[in-house]
């Protein structure tokens, strides 16, 4: 074979790597249709709780089981298969301990919540890191970051959960609601949206040095977060669509 046709095999083997505008368009509507799906993901796990709530202190397991299947569904649709791999048989373990009634014996608290709140972190991470990828169309950093804040808001309730749980701090119900009914598990999802969001609803309040300080964070976390990934996110160069 001569140096002509070498140069010319190769020629036409770059131009055959290059994506056609066609392949560019479905890779783009592909991304897409995963931001999407991972944000109404988010919004079905809100959606589920007056579903499955039944007015205990526990989260159910129904709920527990359905946060934890869209957020390592997350995961997989990012294409991290390995991490959902291992976030899938950590899960199978936390059970199987839930269920053989070793919660206890656990010295950092019940694995189940621990669980929780790795997985949350996890997810939060990688649709940060896809929200920042090179050549990511600006829906999919949208739906991605609006994904991102809800997890994060779920991320702070099992926070709050947890530290109350151990007895590491105290959350209080207001003065009205004192005597009537007991603090469930819901009281600790919509206090940490209402301070994310910083709406502020006071509807429960955090006693002690700790659940101020988390409860501080995640109002800072409310503010920044908008006004400095989102608005980064809109500023990150496209993929380009010629």
């Amino acid at each position: 074979m001569t140096d002509e046709e070498q140069a010319r095999e190769a020629a036409q083997g770059e131009q055959a790597s290059v994506p056609t505008h066609a392949q560019r368009q479905e890779r783009q509507a592909r991304l897409e249709r995963h931001g999407l799906l991972i944000f109404l993901g988010q919004i079905i796990g809100i959606a589920a709780v007056p579903l499955v709530d039944a007015g205990s202190q526990s989260v159910p397991i129904a709920y527990v089981i359905l946060s934890l299947t869209i957020a390592i569904t997350t995961v997989w649709i990012l294409g991290y298969q390995r991490l959902t791999y291992f976030l899938v048989a950590t899960s199978l373990l936390a059970g199987i301990w839930f269920q053989l009634g070793f919660a206890k014996l656990a010295v950092f608290g019940p694995p189940p919540i621990l669980l929780f709140l790795l997985v949350k972190v996890v997810c939060v991470v990688v649709c940060i890191r896809q929200a920042f990828r090179a050549g990511v169309p600006s829906t999919q950093r949208i739906y991605c970051g609006a994904a991102s804040f809800i997890m994060l808001g779920i991320f702070f309730a099992g926070i709050h959960l947890f530290v109350n749980k151990m007895e590491i701090g105290h959350y209080a119900l207001p003065a009205e609601f004192e005597g009537s009914r007991h603090l469930r598990w819901v009281d600790f999802l919509w206090f940490s949206f209402a301070t994310l969001s910083t709406a502020g609803y006071s509807d429960l309040v955090p006693v002690g040095s700790l659940p101020l300080t988390i409860a501080t964070m995640e109002g800072l976390s409310g503010l920044l977060f908008p006004a400095t990934l989102i608005a980064r996110i809109a500023s990150l160069p496209t993929e380009h669509s010629d």
